[in-house]
């Protein structure tokens, strides 16, 4: 409860849900009382669960944040030359060059996935119900 008074100032809202937490259950007939978790179907879980994750949001996007490097991935070897043969080939202003050039320049990776100047960290937080 000390996470949610943090979170939430109205205490009239806070009173609501701690007593929803503190209701029981039927059972076959019986009142059962247990003291962990919310009752299945209790509109405030979502709730509940969206303020105590949003820490771990917080903390994992610090994390990110110590951990990302660099601004942009760096291209292949491989693609930065055959960037090169297409500069040429527009040069020389021919089109069968200039299209085997853009066809050849498409035919190899881009970035390089292994730029040690480069990392991230993506972070993905779902819940279905």
């Amino acid at each position: 409860m000390e996470i949610i008074e943090k979170k939430i100032k109205d205490r009239q809202f806070t009173k609501l849900i701690a007593k929803s937490l503190s209701v029981g259950y039927f059972e076959f007939k019986h009142y059962q009382y247990d003291i962990a978790g919310t009752p299945q179907g209790s509109i405030i879980s979502p709730i509940l669960a969206n303020i105590y994750l949003h820490q771990l949001d917080r903390f994992v996007m610090d994390l990110k944040a110590e951990f990302d490097l660099g601004t942009k991935a760096g291209r292949t070897k491989t693609f930065r030359t055959k960037e090169n043969l297409l500069r040429k080939a527009k040069k020389s202003q021919d089109p069968k060059a200039t299209r085997k050039a853009i066809l050849e320049m498409r035919s190899v990776p881009a970035i390089d996935f292994h730029d040690p100047k480069y990392r991230r960290l993506v972070y993905v937080r779902y819940a279905d119900d």
